[in-house]
């Protein structure tokens, strides 16, 4: 059973009808995913160029990020940022990479057909600056997916703005703005998400923050809270909340949208660790490695 919800989550074009790419929504950064996924607001380092590319521009130092998740066997997802602020503003690139492994093949009658392998990847370039009025911030994607015989090639662009109000911080998202991708004769949409964030900071390093996504094309609105809490120092303690795989039930079925994570930053360096429901696939765990120099 969990060979097939796992197609259904990251094989292109599974996840809702109209769209494909699905790689795209898996998240990034242990520290955001251990929040929910509210980070479109928060976030001002290197995996700000996944969920808002605007939280770049506060970059003061070169940083870095790389994070692994084992979803579940044989799949897994890796991910690379670096960030480089300048005196015009912040360049930063990444790479995204899901190998879902070898998947067994089936004919129409459901008759076996031998293995084929499945994979996606992502490289993204992009630019955030401070203006008068908000932090902006764009970026640019080319994809490449390829199921078995079949690959698919396409770009998508993100764009961002963010602003600060003291100790409060708003954010505006769109992700996967793009034609879509074309597998043989068939064009599907990218999963497009617009996110609107907010985050609160409070004093000795704890936050709050919260957040509307919503898919227009099929995937509904989604919400997502949480926050971190700095116990002691060099450590941060997380936890969310997010209805995307809550499943809209209630007790146990409502509790699958529970997040959980913990940071612990060493100097220049950082490590975060997060778990995180994947619906009815149980959990996934998820480590990331940064640093700033």
């Amino acid at each position: 059973m969990k060979t097939i919800l796992l197609a259904v989550l990251l094989v292109p074009g599974a996840t809702w009808a109209a769209e494909t790419a699905s790689f795209l929504t898996v998240g990034a950064g242990a520290r955001a995913l251990g929040m929910g996924g509210a980070y479109s607001a928060l976030g001002e380092d290197a995996d700000s160029l996944y969920w808002n590319p605007a939280g770049l521009a506060r970059l003061e130092r070169k940083d870095v990020a790389a994070s692994h998740t084992e979803l579940f066997a044989p799949s897994r997802h890796d991910y690379l940022a670096y960030a480089h602020p300048t005196t015009m503003g912040t360049f930063a690139g990444a790479f995204t990479y899901l190998s879902q492994g070898s998947l067994d093949g089936r004919d129409a009658l459901g008759h076996p057909t031998g293995s084929y392998q499945a994979s996606d990847s992502a490289a993204s370039f992009g630019y955030a600056r401070k203006t008068e009025w908000a932090d902006l911030g764009a970026s640019i994607k080319y994809l490449r997916s390829h199921i078995g015989s079949t690959e698919a090639q396409g770009a998508a662009l993100d764009l961002g703005a963010r602003r600060s109000l003291d100790a409060l911080v708003v954010g505006l998202a769109a992700r996967n703005i793009g034609p879509g991708l074309k597998y043989e004769n068939q064009r599907n949409d990218l999963p497009l998400r617009l996110a609107a964030g907010a985050a609160y900071k409070l004093v000795g390093g704890h936050a709050v923050v919260f957040e509307l996504t919503n898919g227009p094309r099929g995937a509904g609105t989604d919400a997502a809270f949480g926050g971190e809490y700095q116990p002691m120092r060099n450590v941060m303690l997380r936890g969310g909340y997010t209805t995307q795989s809550a499943g809209g039930g209630s007790g146990f079925d409502a509790a699958r949208g529970l997040t959980l994570g913990i940071g612990v930053t060493r100097e220049r360096w950082r490590l975060d660790y997060a778990v995180l429901p994947m619906g009815e696939l149980g959990t996934s765990h998820r480590f990331s490695l940064g640093g700033r120099f």
